[in-house]
């Protein structure tokens, strides 16, 4: 379609259908310069100045230093934190689909396509590979403000995300708009099984931990308050995908649940080390929420 090319500004989602927290947009992960490009001379670049040092920094005992890790890719680092120790042992289960009325949730959506679609479509159409920056911006914060907090969103999306995976590939459940094409999504439908909804486990997650997060460092009533709006945010996002014809209801209601389930596990390790200890066996993990608990303290 010749009359899209014109839309860079979703360029960086083109390769990401794995609702990844839109790793190519540099912005949104918080990868430092990941948007910045730099023009050069070809005759004389920058790197022949002669009015340049020609020495080398001393590389840091220490390497890499952690502020530099963008919040995308020290999520990575919490989920292989994550499959190398929880994972192996846990007893997360779900039910299986093939107990759910598919029939009659497939006439629910063409409802919601119907008197709701045309409405929603610009939320559907923005949340279709991103949303962490949606929870950032409920919470009036940016990468740069509030880092760990970033963090925190990041790695709960991977984790969840990995999760999901998981149980897409055990129940293999097809999509609505496979058994019932009209439906037509109004973008091109991921290219994996349907049940359980990343979409819905991912945004479940991410609001659950961070909100275990703020109710230590801020007063209960406002720590509630947040934690109902993340809540309702992640509600909000997993239904535009039943909107959408994306997911079914029970996609979305399960996917939930899982990830109240994960965040059962991961609850001990969003614990803020205020006493400079950390969780041993998810470090990563726990580091970020205790930079996030520090940056929400009144």
């Amino acid at each position: 379609m010749g009359g899209n090319t014109g839309n860079t500004g979703n360029t960086g989602n083109t390769g990401n259908t794995g609702n990844t927290g839109n790793s190519s947009n540099g912005g949104s992960n918080g990868d430092p310069g990941g948007d910045w490009l730099f023009a050069n001379r070809v005759n004389e670049p920058f790197v022949h100045d002669p009015n340049l040092s020609s020495n080398s920094i001393a590389a840091t005992t220490g390497g890499y230093p952690d502020r530099t890790w963008g919040a995308y890719w020290y999520g990575w680092q919490v989920l292989n934190e994550f499959v190398t120790t929880l994972w192996p042992g846990t007893t997360i289960t779900m039910v299986n689909p093939s107990t759910f009325d598919s029939a009659a949730e497939i006439q629910d959506l063409i409802v919601l396509a119907r008197l709701q679609r045309a409405d929603a479509l610009g939320e559907i159409l923005a949340q279709k590979d991103e949303f962490i920056s949606y929870f950032m911006g409920l919470l009036n914060a940016s990468p740069h403000s509030h880092p760990n907090t970033h963090r925190v969103f990041n790695a709960a999306s991977l984790i969840a995300l990995f999760v999901a995976m998981y149980f897409k590939g055990q129940f293999k459940r097809q999509r609505p708009a496979q058994l019932f094409p009209p439906l037509m999504p109004p973008s091109e439908t991921p290219g994996h099984a349907s049940y359980p909804s990343g979409h819905a486990t991912q945004s479940r997650l991410m609001a659950n931990c961070m909100g275990y997060v703020l109710q230590q460092a801020l007063p209960l009533a406002t720590a509630q308050i947040l934690q109902d709006d993340l809540n309702g945010l992640a509600a909000r996002i997993a239904h535009n995908r039943e909107i959408g014809g994306f997911h079914y209801a029970s996609d979305s209601a399960n996917g939930a649940l899982l990830a109240d389930s994960l965040f059962n596990e991961l609850k001990p390790f969003l614990v803020a080390a205020t006493s400079g200890s950390t969780a041993s066996s998810m470090p990563f993990l726990n580091a970020a929420a205790t930079g996030a608990y520090q940056e929400w303290l009144p």
